[in-house]
């Protein structure tokens, strides 16, 4: 999943830095990226996240299984959050998957 995120991030910036230096005023085909092909798939729909309840939660935490990550903006992060939470906003997710400990259950929270 990391990987195929990477991957996607780079094929974007691939083409933003193509679709800039070209300088033709003639209409212009769609950007073509070459290599590997890449599998995205849409988003699933936020009610198809996993739900677990907190008891549940705080559990998997204390084995080992999960980690918390808080969502928020840093400044609300800063003003009160989970012990031992990792705080990666959401519009830096992808930025930050490196963050985020392997072979761990996630579980986000925003509040």
């Amino acid at each position: 999943m990391r990987k195929t995120a990477v991957l996607f991030a780079t094929a974007i910036i691939a083409a933003a830095a193509s679709a800039q230096m070209k300088t033709s005023t003639q209409p212009q085909s769609p950007i073509q990226v070459t290599g590997p092909k890449l599998q995205v798939q849409p988003e699933p729909p936020l009610e198809s996240a996993r739900r677990i309840d907190r008891e549940t939660a705080i559990e998997m935490v204390k084995e080992g299984k999960a980690v918390w990550v808080d969502v928020r903006p840093k400044d609300a992060f800063d003003s009160g959050h989970i012990k031992g939470a990792i705080n990666i906003p959401l519009s830096d997710i992808l930025l930050r998957l490196k963050d985020i400990p392997p072979k761990k259950e996630i579980i986000t929270y925003c509040a």
